[in-house]
C-alpha cells in the first residue's frame, strides 16, 4: 500500500522504529496527527508515538517485548528507554507491575520520571485503520483515538526538549502487524521579538 510504514510484521520477537529525523519540534507544543493497523497476528505488543529528545540520544529503539520498542529497563524487556516522552497503545498485558490494565489501553510517560497519564482503550487488534489525534501543550496532553478522547489533563514532568517525532512497535511471544500512515506533524514556535 502507498504511504504505508511497517514497524514490525508478524514475526516473533521484532522490534521498528522510524522517526522524521530532517526536522526537530517543540516537545512541548507539537500537534500530532496519524492512522495505525495493529493485527494479523496472535496479539502483542502494541507500538507507541515517541518524542525523542535530540540532545540525549544515543538510538532510534529502546528495548523489545513489553517495552515497546521505546521503554525500557524493566524485567520483561532488555534495552533502555528511549529519553523524551512517549504515548503507547499497549495490546498486551504483562502484568508485573509493567502495565496499568489487563485491557489495551494508551498511556503518557517520561523517560524520566515515574508520572504517566492513561486510559483503557476498546479492542485495537481489530485490523481496522485507526485515527490517533495528540495535541501537547505543556503541562496539557490530549489524547484522542478515532475521535473518543481517552487522554486531556495536565501532567508534570519534562517536556522542555527539541525533539524527532517518530514511532516505535514491538512484537514478542505474541505477534502482530504495525502500521502508521497519514502523518501530519505541527509545531508551534514562538519567536520572542525585542
Amino acid at each position: 500500500e502507498q504511504g504505508v510504514m511497517q514497524l514490525t510484521d508478524t514475526g516473533h520477537y521484532r522490534m521498528g522504529s522510524a522517526f522524521e529525523n530532517t526536522t526537530e519540534v517543540n516537545a512541548s507544543d507539537v500537534s500530532i496527527e496519524f492512522y495505525f493497523y495493529i493485527g494479523d497476528g496472535s496479539g502483542a505488543d502494541g507500538l507507541s508515538l515517541t518524542a525523542l529528545d535530540t540532545a540525549r540520544m544515543t538510538q532510534y529503539l529502546g528495548g523489545n517485548g513489553c517495552g515497546i520498542g521505546y521503554g525500557g529497563d524493566v524485567h520483561c524487556t532488555g534495552g533502555h528507554r528511549l529519553p523524551g516522552w512517549a504515548i503507547e497503545v499497549d495490546t498486551y498485558y504483562n502484568g508485573g507491575g509493567v502495565d496499568p490494565t489487563h485491557l489495551d489501553h494508551v498511556m503518557f510517560s517520561f523517560s524520566d520520571s515515574a508520572e504517566s497519564l492513561w486510559a483503557p482503550l476498546p479492542e485495537m487488534e481489530d485490523t481496522g485503520w485507526h485515527k490517533m489525534t495528540v495535541v501537547v501543550s505543556a503541562p496539557h496532553v490530549y489524547v484522542a483515538i478515532d475521535d473518543v478522547v481517552y487522554i486531556d489533563e495536565d501532567i508534570s514532568g519534562n517536556f522542555d526538549f527539541d525533539a524527532y517525532v517518530g514511532f516505535t512497535a514491538a512484537t514478542g511471544g505474541a505477534t502482530n502487524q504495525h502500521l502508521i500512515q497519514s502523518l501530519m506533524v505541527t509545531s508551534y514556535v514562538c519567536e520572542d521579538t525585542p
